[in-house]
């Protein structure tokens, strides 16, 4: 499998190298291959070659498998957003699950959030002049019933409750994206509510455990994904995937930190990146062995938490980002 890699910026070189350490040692343990093929982007790339995104990493992403990238500053528009539409990203997956570090106050929460990807206020159609601003909200009946059915077909493995987030009471805009997604999910077998986004803002601190697949539209699902970051307990333990119809990336949720040392930043958000990838194209291409390596990563993971011995700074310890990678190969070699 080739993997194109975005370094990106800030810490992003640092939690992608770990990442990739943790690859190689979970693909020699199962058997399979990755090539990874570093494709360059983000600001340094952009001061350097006058553009964020160059048309050979662009290219080399597009034909590879799988992307698995670090996070972007000031140029992220340019680089995530584009690829979310040039490759028709259209399905942002995020899921919150309880960590070892998880606030006692939450229980334990188990949820995703699927988040449309390419529309909304995010197309980025928008008029400014000098004295206003005009940001055009676009919503597209294919686009709508598409993130819908992805939701459907995620929560129709998990506990058969979607949750579609909207605020129809103020715009009929959002009324037509929560009638379209509920249009498709009547044809799955599972319970559908609605939420104004602002309620949902509320329930996930007052009560968390009560959602598994909130389906969002663009800018809220963004904005509520920091908010159930707090939740789980940093936002250096989320990870993300991107996915179309054929082509599958993967982030952290998380931006470059360029106020956090590189040496200690977080990587565990980047490697669930890096083992959702694995889950997805094993997925793909019927290969078990991937969708074994990725379970492993995350027990890995949350065996090296729970241990309490080997944590960066955010989740209260000292450990260095390499030392916290180097912790979950140890757990993936010992096997226990």
């Amino acid at each position: 499998m080739k993997i194109a890699v975005i370094q990106g910026d800030g810490i992003g070189p640092s939690v992608i190298s770990a990442a990739i350490k943790v690859l190689e040692t979970i693909s020699d343990k199962y058997g399979f291959q990755l090539d990874f093929v570093i494709t360059p982007a983000g600001d340094k790339v952009a001061e350097e070659q006058g553009e964020p995104l160059p048309k050979d990493s662009f290219l080399k992403i597009r034909d590879s498998d799988a992307c698995l990238k670090g996070p972007i500053g000031e140029t992220a528009r340019d680089v995530i957003v584009f690829l979310r539409r040039k490759l028709d990203l259209y399905a942002n997956i995020r899921p919150f699950k309880s960590l070892p570090i998880t606030p006692k106050i939450f229980g334990h929460v188990d949820f995703i959030i699927v988040r449309e990807n390419t529309e909304d206020l995010y197309k980025g159609i928008e008029d400014v002049g000098d004295d206003y601003a005009v940001a055009m909200m676009i919503f597209t009946r294919r686009g709508c019933e598409r993130i819908a059915r992805i939701a459907g077909e995620i929560a129709s493995e998990r506990k058969k409750l979607v949750t579609i987030i909207h605020k129809s009471n103020i715009l009929d805009s959002f009324k037509f994206f929560k009638e379209s997604c509920m249009n498709v999910l009547r044809s799955f077998d599972l319970r559908v509510e609605d939420m104004y986004v602002d309620n949902a803002a509320y329930q996930l601190i007052v009560n968390p455990r009560r959602f598994d697949v909130i389906l969002t539209p663009n800018m809220f699902g963004d904005i509520l994904s920091d908010e159930a970051a707090g939740i789980i307990g940093t936002l250096g333990v989320c990870p993300s995937a991107n996915i179309g119809d054929d082509y599958g990336l993967f982030e952290p949720v998380h931006g470059a930190a360029p106020s956090i040392d590189p040496k200690y930043a977080n990587p565990t958000a980047t490697i669930l990146s890096a083992a959702m990838m694995l889950e997805w194209l094993g997925k793909k291409c019927g290969e078990r062995l991937m969708m074994d390596a990725s379970r492993e990563i995350w027990s890995s993971i949350e065996a090296v938490i729970n241990k309490r011995e080997t944590l960066t700074p955010d989740m209260g310890g000292s450990a260095s980002t390499m030392e916290f990678a180097e912790a979950v190969i140890s757990r993936i070699l010992s096997g226990n």
